[in-house]
């Protein structure tokens, strides 16, 4: 489960009920689509109530002309009310009377919307009327409520929509708070590359808005992780480090080493060699989160990468793990096959810690003797023979 996507859910629900999300903390700990099913649970409970006057108010409401009933909705009942009501009628009579308000007034209403009952409403606003609603919303940095209707929306509808957020702060903010996170890759193909480059160059004077651009890299196609991580790498300065950085302040190594494995070797190679990561407190973050989130066949790869200094130091850390620990890593490597990040850890280990380290491969190898191949010349050319003799 992301931190991510979990602080974004509970910044949702603390709008929806009208509390700051930290007064919804203690809610951390449950699994997202919990979650995400306690915000709807309460969103249509919020809906529900009172249901049977607004379904008598929307069929009143077609007994006058348009122009009537847009007027009173506006100037009498108010946002929170129309929206009401507005889920509830016809999306045609709902899109007749929005053609008649005023954008201020429609922006109010939107605010006041389950963009799940008014799917039908969005995708056949006219899109002059949609632009000039989503406008008004980015004027007013509503970026919670466009990203819960950025998927209701039509492609072509979106495309034109994406065109009108100028600014790297809402597109980032949008894209943290948007409901269909698979919608991310198809928004980020929407974007020319001069755009993404713009969008990852931001971050450099906007540091405090990694956690927004971590979770857009994290919900996109691999393809795509990895151009966005080549755009970071080539921008060179202190992207990187702010990263990685980010990475480290709130503890997001369970998304983030996912996310550096499907980036490419040359981005990867500057991302591990980051000053942070050879410091003794990031490394152990790394490992401890590894092991508890059993990413080892994310994690082990990357050790090629690292510099001599950086190994020697996460050899250390590894050698003060439990035992538990220690097995947990080696079973993984067996699993995976990853002996040649592995063995370089070995090597550079204390004579008493390689041979406890050997007994702990002895027997897993001994269940797997086809992997003798692939191991043996491996420890062979480190000159730890001797450990398996």
């Amino acid at each position: 489960m992301s931190k991510l996507d979990t602080s974004a859910e509970l910044v949702k629900l603390g709008q929806l009920l009208g509390i700051p999300s930290t007064e919804l903390n203690f809610l951390e700990g449950l699994p997202l689509p919990a979650l995400i099913k306690v915000r709807a649970l309460t969103t249509d409970k919020l809906f529900n109530d009172g249901r049977k006057l607004f379904q008598k108010l929307a069929s009143a409401a077609k007994l006058l002309p348009a122009g009537v009933t847009a007027t009173i909705g506006e100037k009498i009942f108010g946002a929170m009310l129309c929206a009401r009501i507005a889920s509830e009628m016809p999306y045609q009579r709902a899109v007749e009377l929005a053609d008649k308000m005023t954008i201020p007034f429609l922006a109010n209403v939107t605010l006041e919307l389950d963009p799940r009952r008014v799917k039908d409403i969005i995708q056949n606003m006219p899109i002059a009327r949609l632009r000039a609603v989503a406008t008004e919303l980015l004027a007013q940095k509503h970026y919670i409520v466009m990203g819960g209707f950025v998927g209701f929306m039509l492609p072509a509808q979106l495309k034109v929509i994406l065109q009108d957020v100028s600014t790297e702060e809402a597109l980032l903010h949008i894209g943290f708070f948007i409901e269909n996170k698979h919608q991310l890759s198809d928004i980020i193909r929407l974007l020319p590359t001069e755009r993404l480059h713009k969008l990852i160059g931001y971050l450099q004077m906007h540091d405090e808005l990694w956690p927004e651009a971590l979770t857009l890299m994290l919900h996109v196609e691999d393809e795509l992780k990895r151009k966005l991580g080549d755009i970071a790498a080539e921008l060179g300065g202190t992207v990187l480090d702010d990263l990685v950085g980010t990475v480290q302040r709130l503890d997001l190594w369970p998304d983030a080493l996912p996310l550096f494995a499907c980036m490419s070797a040359a981005t990867q190679f500057k991302l591990i060699n980051t000053p942070l990561l050879s410091d003794v407190t990031p490394l152990t973050s790394v490992l401890v989160n590894t092991d508890r989130f059993s990413l080892w066949a994310t994690l082990l790869p990357l050790i090629e990468y690292m510099s001599i200094t950086q190994r020697q130091r996460l050899t250390n850390i590894v050698v003060e793990q439990s035992a538990d620990f220690q097995q947990r890593m080696i079973a993984a490597v067996v699993q995976h096959q990853l002996w040649r990040p592995a063995l370089d850890v070995v090597a550079l280990m204390p004579e008493a810690a390689q041979q406890h380290f050997a007994g702990y491969f002895k027997p897993l190898l001994a269940a797997k003797p086809e992997q003798l191949t692939a191991w043996k010349p491996l420890v062979e050319e480190r000159k730890l023979g001797h450990l398996f003799a």
